[in-house]
């Protein structure tokens, strides 16, 4: 039994130690870990396409039409050597809060605005990610949950594989719960330069994202991943809400209008990874799809004659794509990827607007080859990348938004790049 003098004693030293504990923790700084690559590539297209960034951000080839001579107006070859990609990124780490260990991540790169100038600073990710034993709660910018984690594309393109692959960082709330080798995943997220396009036309400078600003509600996403030693598996479900427009005008007269525009989407991918070799699959069915850099949109099923108001009918896409990759030192690659337009759910209003990206593209497919020497911190790829499109041509199909014929172009892309990463 202690005395009452041995308590006393006792009572102080921890008093003395836990406030000393408390102290030092108060004192302690977060730890800042900086990251990054230098990124040059240079890059040769046969056709002009719809693209970001100079072209680097390469999608697929955009057909404008033929001239006097039939020949396509944009099958001109292209070339440049670009620097933009080169990126900068810091890790935080820091003293525990809420019970959690906090991580926040800062990441940049030097595309800017990529349609428009890019030779800025822009922003890539900025969050705080709280880390709990089987919880964790992320709130800023990052990658789309349809991204897949770690699993994505190997290739030497900026793309990663997009349009057949989900591209998108978004604003989000995402919260994780462990369940040993698998985590489910809720996420909530609005828009911020991957965007749903919509049908604004004002002097707003941030019009780009009105469609899912003015819709207020975020888009929501649910996902599983299982992680074994060698095997990844994931699937997720999308639902997403936007406003294309918020007044019409019927001659002088001008009226409010909150008509939503409502899609959904899955994906499913299975990846494998051994010491040398990598095999990913994956595959996205869904609807208006254009704000993770994929083909997709939407158009009109009805219009109100008095007010010339909008209701809305999704298209609906199938993509889904291959990637091999094997080696380490010397490392060899394969891509495949192919993309279908399934046409809308409901017939369209004739003479009406289609809205989204290129949803006059009836499928597309893309194969890739690369060679990469990786030597400490230092990379260099190789690759060619063909892909084809084939448009829509003669009259729209009303009841389902699709052709019955078509113009396929092709392009053919070399890149070289040179890395060296910090």
């Amino acid at each position: 039994m202690f005395t009452l003098k041995q308590k006393i004693v006792t009572l102080l030293l921890i008093s003395f130690f836990t406030g000393f504990t408390l102290k030092a923790q108060e004192n302690q700084k977060p730890k800042i870990d900086i990251y990054g690559f230098l990124r040059n590539e240079f890059y040769y297209d046969t056709y002009k396409g719809v693209d970001a960034a100079m072209d680097q951000f390469y999608l697929l080839p955009l057909y404008t039409g033929k001239d006097a001579n039939n020949n396509h107006l944009n099958e001109q070859g292209s070339a440049h050597l670009t620097a933009i990609a080169t990126r900068i990124g810091t890790k935080i780490t820091g003293p525990e809060i809420f019970g959690a260990t906090p991580m926040g991540n800062i990441e940049v790169d030097f595309a800017g605005v990529t349609s428009v100038d890019p030779v800025l600073i822009r922003i890539r990710k900025a969050f705080l990610k709280l880390n709990w034993e089987k919880s964790a709660l992320l709130i800023g910018q990052t990658w789309h949950p349809f991204w897949g984690g770690s699993c994505f594309p190997s290739v030497a393109g900026l793309n990663t594989g997009a349009p057949f692959q989900p591209f998108n960082r978004s604003p989000q709330v995402n919260f994780d719960y462990n369940m040993g080798k698998t985590t489910l995943s809720a996420t909530a997220l609005y828009e911020n330069q991957y965007v749903s396009r919509g049908l604004y036309n004002t002097s707003n400078t941030n019009n780009k994202t009105l469609p899912k600003r003015n819709a207020g509600i975020p888009e929501m996403v649910v996902s599983a991943t299982f992680r074994g030693e060698n095997i990844t598996l994931g699937a997720a479900g999308q639902h997403n809400t936007i406003q294309p427009i918020d007044k019409t005008t019927i001659a002088e007269d001008t009226y409010i209008t909150n008509e939503m525009n409502t899609s959904m989407a899955a994906m499913a991918y299975a990846q494998y990874k051994s010491n040398k070799f990598k095999f990913l699959a994956k595959s996205i069915y869904g609807q208006n799809l254009a704000n993770l850099t994929m083909l997709g949109g939407y158009g009109v099923k009805s219009v109100d004659e008095n007010t010339g108001a909008y209701t809305y009918t999704n298209y609906n896409h199938l993509m889904t794509y291959i990637n091999a990759v094997y080696g380490k030192k010397h490392q060899v690659g394969v891509f495949a990827g192919m993309t279908q337009n399934l046409g809308t759910s409901d017939p369209l209003v004739e003479n009406t607007p289609t809205i989204g990206l290129l949803t006059s593209i009836q499928n597309m497919n893309r194969v890739s080859l690369h060679y990469a020497y990786n030597f400490k911190n230092f990379r260099f790829v190789g690759e060619y990348e063909r892909t084809t499109a084939a448009y829509g041509a003669g009259t729209m199909n009303s009841a389902d938004g699709l052709y019955a014929n078509s113009v396929s172009v092709t392009n053919n892309r070399l890149i070289f790049v040179m890395m060296y990463m910090f």
